[in-house]
């Protein structure tokens, strides 16, 4: 056997001793305190929605899109950034990014943005959770 091939062999013996030695399990450490003292709350699964806010199901979107803003009572905005939003959107939405919505609410103008109707469900979508 070559000098190469035993190095190699060597190497390749340390590694798979490696990974192996850190799959191996510790000691089982069992606690003495009650179980709803161990047990730590759980978080939610995803971002934190403020007070009357709710997520809509791709499902519910669908039918909304299908029927159109009017007969739908929607307006669906894509606060994507604009070279995503050209690429493609859902249909009937409308761009408008986080930072033109901020730009509008310092100018007071969210609301003609929005329009008059208050029973309009107002729909933003992006990217995913941030």
């Amino acid at each position: 056997m070559s000098i190469r091939t035993r190095i190699a062999a060597s190497f390749a013996t340390l590694f798979a001793v490696a990974m192996l030695a850190g799959c191996e399990t510790g000691p089982e450490v069992k606690s003495q305190a009650p179980a709803e003292q161990t047990v730590a709350k759980a978080k939610p699964a995803g971002p934190v929605m403020p007070q009357g806010v709710t997520v809509i199901s791709t499902e519910a979107l669908k039918a909304l899109v299908d029927k159109g803003p009017q007969a739908g009572n929607y307006l669906l905005f894509d606060s994507r950034p604009a070279g995503r939003f050209n690429s493609g959107t859902i249909p009937t939405s409308q761009h408008l990014t986080d930072a033109e919505m901020e730009k509008l609410d310092k100018e007071g103008k969210v609301a003609s943005r929005l329009g008059d109707d208050k029973n309009k469900q107002v729909i933003f979508w992006c990217g995913g959770p941030t």
